[in-house]
């Protein structure tokens, strides 16, 4: 893994120190998409999350429900308060 998707990882970890439901799954991945190439979100969903990297960047592909995307707001506060910023440059 490159050295700078560690610190998302890491971030991942102190977010959801239990993991994630499978609920969650597709809407961490459409978070972490807002700022991660395909590739990145395959390679820190796969050391994350335990899934194939391939597995992943499909998944990531997937349209959401709306029921989906609301939680993925929720999610993606929980990251913001860990450091998220998808603008950052």
């Amino acid at each position: 893994m490159e050295a700078h998707l560690l610190p998302v990882v890491a971030m991942l970890e102190e977010a959801f120190p239990a993991g994630v439901g499978d609920e969650d799954y597709l809407p961490l991945l459409a978070v972490l998409s807002e700022g991660l190439n395909e590739w990145n979100v395959g390679v820190v969903g796969s050391a994350f999350l335990g899934v194939e990297h391939h597995r992943v960047m499909n998944d990531a592909a997937r349209p959401l429900a709306r029921a989906q995307r609301e939680r993925a707001g929720v999610l993606r506060r929980r990251l913001a308060a860990c450091g998220w910023d998808p603008d950052e440059d």
